[in-house]
């Protein structure tokens, strides 16, 4: 009798054991990474559901209190990842980072619906006066960033990157711009820096872009940029800029207001500020598209000359029907 009770009890362990062995070592089904995002407020059944959760993950949950401290986040679950590695990993909220891109946004809006889609909080609301710390790149963030994180991030990047990838030099050099009278430097290329970047997509030809809209602030020339009057009207898609779009009040047009615009009309890329920090020194005054299409500019000195350019423009958008 003693002998069969050991038996059994022995059994018992065994299976148990095994059972306990099945439990810790069981894994998920998923054979690519799987990006988890938890919300604020996700209760444990919903974390469930979304994972479609096998009974070791739910045993092993519970024992780890996963079920009463759900942390928002957004986590990478590893192709076969060990259920009790994924518990630990939501229960201690051990989030994995996005990379989130910035590109050329035009208007404060545009930047702060991307961000409402893309991270946890849907409040964004990056101002006008702030939009210009914001520098085109790719960041990595954790999902549930604050508004306000974000944008201690955004002026700590905007530091370092004047400090560290502009550096001394650069500053002297946008010093002695002088683009307006309102002594910050930085926020004048930056603004400067956005009409080159609307200007072309052409990196070789932004320095001398640069340069003309430099020697018209520094003669007291109206900019006449097209793309802040783009701006001004509101419509990016424009292909002819008409009288009555040159007619628009708004303190972005630069047909209408002398000097530079109050703040960027776009991210600028670094290629862009660059071009702006270290322009070319021309005496052109004037550019218009090259009558190719192919994204070029010719550029004049005198207005004769740009008007000659000009006329060939377009000739060139009449002969494609671009109205």
């Amino acid at each position: 009798m003693k002998k069969t009770l050991l038996i059994l009890v022995l059994a018992a362990l065994l299976l148990a054991g095994g059972a306990a062995a099945l439990l810790l070592t069981a894994k998920t089904s998923n054979a690519e990474p799987l990006r988890l995002d938890l919300p604020e407020g996700t209760d444990y059944r919903a974390l469930c559901d979304s994972l479609d959760a096998p009974l070791p993950f739910r045993l092993m949950a519970r024992a780890l209190s996963l079920d009463s401290h759900v942390r928002p986040g957004s986590y990478v679950v590893e192709p076969h990842m060990q259920q009790l590695a994924l518990v630990r990993k939501l229960r201690n909220g051990q989030q994995d980072p996005i990379r989130l891109t910035i590109g050329k946004f035009r208007t404060p809006q545009q930047l702060n619906e991307y961000l409402n889609k893309k991270l946890m909080h849907d409040d964004f609301d990056v101002p006008l006066d702030s939009f210009h710390l914001v520098l085109q790149d790719t960041y990595e963030f954790y999902w549930t960033v604050s508004p306000e994180q974000f944008m201690q991030r955004m002026e700590d990047e905007y530091n370092r990157f004047w400090t560290t990838e502009v550096g001394p030099q650069g500053e002297l050099r946008c010093d002695l711009l002088e683009l307006s009278d309102n002594g910050n430097a930085r926020l004048e290329t930056m603004i400067l820096a956005s009409i080159v970047d609307e200007e072309t997509n052409n990196n070789a030809e932004k320095p001398l872009i640069a340069s003309v809209y430099i020697n018209r602030l520094e003669r007291g020339m109206p900019l006449q940029a097209d793309p802040t009057v783009k701006y001004a009207v509101g419509d990016f898609t424009l292909k002819r800029i008409l009288n009555k779009h040159l007619a628009v009040e708004s303190p972005f047009n630069t047909y209408l207001h002398a000097g530079l615009p109050p703040a960027p009309i776009c991210l600028p890329s670094k290629a862009s500020i660059d071009a702006v920090i270290n322009a070319k020194e021309t005496n052109y005054l004037y550019f218009c598209a090259s009558d190719k299409m192919d994204g070029t500019h010719r550029f004049a000195a005198t207005l004769a000359e740009h008007n000659r350019n000009a006329a060939r423009f377009h000739a060139a958008l009449n002969a494609r029907g671009i109205r």
